[in-house]
């Protein structure tokens, strides 16, 4: 779900709203219940700051509420990869206070090595079609702002020009310097 940008009216106007609402609360039902709705508009205030944060990240692409709270929640892989990296350090820790015998160390070790391996090929197959869409996007989008770019130093020699036209500063001579010559350049060795 896209939300729309609001008018810069509008980004004025809420703050300004919530301060008379919290005032008006405080006069009406207390101190108390003023602080509750308070609170309630600045956080509604940080969630939208985030809120509009994550869609300027993603440019143009449209980010839906459910992509939006996956993209921090890790997959089953990741999690399985981190209980076997959790196990290693544990292993480790055992061995270390002498709770385990070398020979199982190393048995137990070589396992879980194995499956952190699998674990971690299989977690980096899983993100290649993101990745490969990731760069797809970005790609796009440098070429987007490259055209941008280069639309705009396209029309600023023209929009140049139109304003000396429009002076009538295009034919002028500059003005003397002090010693009546054109340029202070000439003055220099």
């Amino acid at each position: 779900m896209k939300l729309p940008v609001p008018s810069q009216g509008v980004r004025a106007a809420v703050p300004l709203l919530a301060i008379v609402v919290v005032i008006v609360t405080g006069s009406v039902l207390g101190v108390e219940l003023a602080l509750l709705v308070a609170a309630f508009f600045a956080l509604s205030l940080v969630v939208g700051f985030v809120w509009y944060s994550v869609q300027s990240l993603t440019g143009d692409s449209p980010l839906t509420l459910e992509e939006a709270l996956t993209l921090g929640q890790p997959s089953a892989e990741e999690e399985q990869k981190r209980s076997v990296l959790r196990a290693l350090k544990d292993l480790e820790y055992e061995r270390s206070v002498g709770k385990i015998s070398d020979d199982d160390y190393r048995d137990l070790s070589a396992r879980y090595r194995e499956d952190a391996k699998r674990l971690i090929e299989r977690v980096d197959e899983s993100l290649t079609p993101a990745r490969e869409r990731a760069e797809k996007i970005l790609a796009e989008r440098v070429a987007r702002d490259k055209e941008r770019a280069e639309l705009r130093e396209r029309e600023k020699p023209s929009q140049e020009a139109d304003a000396t036209d429009d002076a009538g500063t295009e034919d002028a001579e500059p003005p003397p310097s002090k010693g009546g010559r054109a340029s202070d350049e000439e003055d220099r060795p």
